[in-house]
């Protein structure tokens, strides 16, 4: 009866030294804060109520906080030299915040409402993430992450599945490749550069590299990019686009939900060729040039695919000019410049290469 009553009256936290091995009572919903002086965790997510973390060097002294919403382990590793091995088994529906400054971070899918995972020189690999999810490593590889995703590399390349919100992805030097983004991304490889793959986005894309291709198979959103040294390729793109790039091509298809909305467009090539395609019916004042020619004086440098017609007086040929009325267009500086009038003019489409070609088509 006595340890009985003792038990009932047991403080709820408990501060535990020890050396090799912990384990503490958690929610199935509880959070795991984890701070590794250095090691690899490897996280396993099991049916199990308990956070137990094991660690391969004896030397590593552990101080575990144990309360049923939050586990907080810490360690000592004075004298320790290498890289020991944290295993860590917590619930699958537990959050982590987990923390090493030197090693990889391994973690099995999980349904915590938040997984954070830092390191400051290793690899972070994970399966399924069913919450939000801020990483930052060298390196990152995970499966579908459920809610909103926040990857920053340091130098490696950053590879994820489905974003079930919005997705930030920053390297400072590292391919960046995503599946589909239910919400808006933002890609940033840094002065490294790197190519940015973002296979489908129900938002807006905004992407900057200083090195390295842009590609898309559907941009539902508005798309704003720009590449030093590489192409830009949207297969489909819903919005208005801003492209710009200073060695490379530009393809894309804009393919709009509605034609009511806005659908300008700026696509610029410092050295490049830039193909478009716009739907038929868009009302758009166009205006295409080329500074320099492509292969030559005898090379046709700009193509449109919609009615047009040579007017001449200059500027003044435009007026007079009603919406709905037939494309036309104007050769103020020869046949390096166009510009042609669709429909009722509405959105402004500025098309600019200083050597390459331009051609504008008529799409769905």
């Amino acid at each position: 009866m006595k340890r009985k009553i003792l038990f009932a009256v047991f403080p709820a936290v408990l501060l535990l030294p020890f050396n090799l091995f912990g384990k503490c009572p958690i929610s199935p919903t509880g959070t795991l804060e984890l701070l590794a002086p250095a090691g690899n965790l490897i996280v396993e997510t099991t049916g199990t109520d308990s956070v137990d973390v094991e660690v391969s060097n004896r030397q590593v002294v552990l101080k575990e906080t144990c309360n049923r919403d939050v586990v907080n382990v810490t360690a000592s590793m004075s004298g320790v030299s290498g890289l020991p091995d944290w295993k860590i088994r917590v619930p699958k529906g537990v959050s982590l915040d987990l923390s090493t400054q030197g090693g990889s971070i391994t973690v099995t899918d999980t349904d915590g409402r938040e997984t954070k995972l830092r390191t400051s020189g290793g690899r972070v690999t994970t399966g399924s993430i069913k919450g939000n999810a801020l990483i930052v490593a060298s390196e990152v590889r995970t499966l579908d992450i459920g809610g909103n995703a926040e990857l920053r590399g340091q130098g490696g390349k950053l590879q994820v599945g489905n974003v079930g919100g919005d997705a930030v992805f920053f390297t400072t030097g590292g391919d960046i490749l995503t599946g589909v983004v239910k919400g808006r991304v933002k890609a940033d490889t840094g002065s490294g550069g790197g190519s940015v793959t973002i296979r489908e986005s129900n938002g807006d894309v905004i992407v900057s590299t200083q090195a390295g291709d842009i590609t898309s198979d559907y941009v539902h959103g508005a798309f704003d990019g720009k590449t030093e040294n590489g192409k830009i390729r949207l297969e489909r793109v819903g919005g208005w686009v801003h492209a710009v790039t200073g060695v490379g091509d530009i393809f894309f298809r804009l393919i709009p939900m509605t034609l009511t909305g806005d659908l300008h467009v700026k696509a610029e090539a410092g050295l490049g060729n830039i193909t478009m395609y716009l739907p038929e019916k868009i009302g758009a004042t166009v205006t295409a040039i080329v500074d320099k020619p492509a292969f030559g004086q005898n090379t046709k440098r700009i193509t449109m695919d919609f009615p047009v017609k040579a007017a001449t007086g200059g500027i003044n040929a435009l007026k007079g000019l009603f919406p709905g009325g037939e494309a036309k267009a104007m050769f103020p500086a020869g046949p390096e410049q166009q510009q042609t009038v669709i429909n009722n003019g509405l959105n402004a489409v500025k098309v600019r290469t200083s050597a390459g070609t331009i051609r504008i088509l008529k799409g769905n």
